[in-house]
């Protein structure tokens, strides 16, 4: 018999010897404290000893805070294994949090400031007016109360006008329970790296969450790792272990790979728009309404003509996780999420948006995957097209296209214009930098090498090339293109400064202030690429119709 088994028939005679001499209370305790016993011997049984004694505490240096909340939990972030000099390397991100109380007054104030979002009103008195009292401690909790109450009022129903419904409100509890999360610092961790190879085939890592509760490392290892198991380092005293496994994706390092943003590129979130419809494309609306038509489709079959690779690289906040990862396994190839960590005013973090904050995760898989030939996808509503151009300024090699999606009222003032104006923007970078690249190509192909030999001529060759020679040359001069004439339309060709007083009649169009701020900066980032001085030109794009970039993607792969 198994020790397992021999553990438990011993401590079940000892029970029985004694039962005649022990009530039945301590009878009842004395099976619980059997069971645990031989729960924890089973389940010990399948970790390595260097894990046991990290959870026993015996190579803990600086023991854990001993007021551990029980519920708490650990969230991993998938994201890659790749090949590397001396084996392979694998990032490991991951948080410890436990979800908070939802009674506390910072998250009491929080849900009260994201209801209001909910009404039908005027989406500019609550914009500007709500940020501020998040973090205002002047807030005094009597205040908060009452408004609590009213809430809880309108939202049980007492008032019809204005209420939201109360599915409404569970999605909204759902999707803002990543920012009500209490983060749990300075907690020891163990990080096995397995494989299926063997039961040797595993390697140890010990780390420490840092202050906001996050870890964020890269393990080296001499074989490929299929699995991650994370255990907390608990004290001895906790009343359980709290261990995970999670798969570990192995991305080859050479071939195509796609980096993409995610807000307005592959799903609806309206960053241009107002904050009250942004607020509720994130946080109420389904994901399924998302959805943008045939990117998906586009994103699937980048996947299936060449293999690519997928990374997505958002300013989103962390919080919001776990929706965000569950639209992309639902509807795009699979691919790990990198999200921003915001501090301080949450409503302000969710607002706010920056396609600087992108570069360094962009920056650190183009170094991960130096033999990769990258195409990234943005969008025109923050500056992915900027933050792009930074990036194929310092990986030329490695960038292969730049698409940006048009998205709604970013091109133009007039919405009508939008698409006039994208046509212009690609006529910009096709006839500056596209055609004028191919142009260069042309010129530096050699040309055709010149035999050293004369050819052989006959007489009749000769006689006439000599008889050419003999003929007296036409010396009349070719006649002068007539003159442009002096009188031009006055409207067009004089140019009036803008006066506040009177503008009649110096302009013969609106002057669209963002279509011209986007040739501006177009025309930036064509002078950025051109100083690349590259022999084969970076395909660059706007697009509405997710099918034009794959189409030109396809035909520039086939050139190769």
């Amino acid at each position: 018999m198994n020790q397992y088994g021999q553990n438990m028939n011993m401590k079940s005679n000892i029970g029985g010897n004694d039962g005649a001499l022990l009530n039945k209370r301590q009878r009842l305790l004395n099976l619980m404290k059997n069971t645990k016993d031989s729960y924890m011997h089973g389940w010990s049984s399948g970790l390595p000893q260097r894990t046991l004694d990290s959870i026993r505490g015996t190579d803990s240096e600086n023991p854990p805070d001993s007021n551990l909340p029980l519920d708490m939990d650990i969230q991993f972030y998938p994201t890659y294994t790749t090949k590397s000099e001396e084996g392979y390397e694998t990032m490991v991100r991951l948080a410890v949090f436990s979800p908070g109380n939802p009674a506390s007054r910072r998250n009491r104030i929080l849900l009260s400031l994201c209801k209001q979002y909910l009404r039908p009103a005027n989406p500019e008195a609550v914009d500007d007016a709500n940020e501020s009292k998040f973090d205002d401690p002047s807030t005094s909790e009597s205040t908060l109360t009452a408004k609590s109450s009213a809430s809880t009022l309108t939202l049980n129903g007492l008032h019809d006008n204005g209420s939201p419904a109360p599915d409404e409100l569970d999605v909204l509890k759902s999707r803002i329970a990543g920012f009500m999360i209490r983060k749990i610092p300075n907690l020891p961790i163990i990080i096995d790296l397995l494989s299926r190879e063997g039961p040797g085939y595993y390697d140890t890592t010990l780390a420490t969450t840092n202050n906001i509760g996050n870890i964020s490392l890269r393990i080296r290892s001499e074989f490929l790792p299929t699995d991650i198991r994370i255990t907390l380092d608990t004290p001895t005293d906790f009343p359980k272990v709290i261990t995970h496994r999670f798969p570990c994706n192995f991305i080859k390092p050479n071939g195509y790979g796609v980096i993409s943003d995610i807000d307005d590129t592959i799903k609806h979130t309206g960053v241009t728009g107002d904050k009250r419809s942004m607020f509720r494309s994130v946080f109420l609306n389904d994901i399924n309404t998302w959805l943008i038509n045939d990117v998906s489709r586009w994103y699937k079959k980048l996947k299936e003509l060449f293999q690519a690779d997928f990374f997505y690289v958002s300013n989103s906040p962390v919080q919001t996780y776990p929706t965000l990862y569950q639209y992309v396994s639902n509807h795009f190839p699979a691919g790990p999420l990198f999200l921003k960590q915001y501090t301080g005013n949450l409503l302000s973090s969710i607002m706010t948006s920056s396609a600087n904050r992108k570069l360094g995760a962009i920056t650190q898989i183009l170094k991960d995957f130096p033999n990769k030939k990258f195409i990234l996808i943005g969008d025109s509503g923050e500056q992915d097209f900027e933050a792009y151009l930074s990036t194929a300024s310092q990986y030329q090699e490695q960038i292969c296209g730049i698409y940006i999606r048009c998205c709604k009222d970013s091109l133009s003032d007039m919405g009508l214009r939008e698409t006039e104006v994208m046509h212009e923007l690609n006529d910009i970078i096709s006839e500056q930098y596209l055609s004028h690249k191919s142009k260069e190509t042309r010129k530096k192909r050699p040309p055709p090498p010149v035999s050293l030999l004369k050819p052989d001529l006959s007489p009749e060759q000769q006689k006439e090339i000599k008889e050419s020679r003999l003929k007296p040359k036409n010396r009349d001069l070719p006649t002068l293109p007539p003159r442009p004439s002096e009188v031009q339309d006055l409207e067009s060709s004089v140019y009036c400064t803008p006066s506040t007083q009177n503008d009649y009649g110096t302009y013969n169009q609106f002057f669209d202030k963002k279509a011209d701020a986007w040739r501006s900066r177009v025309l930036n980032g064509v002078r950025t690429l051109k100083s690349l001085n590259k022999d084969k030109p970076i395909r660059v794009m706007f697009f509405t119709d997710p099918k034009v970039p794959l189409e030109d993607y396809v035909n520039e792969v086939q050139r190769e």
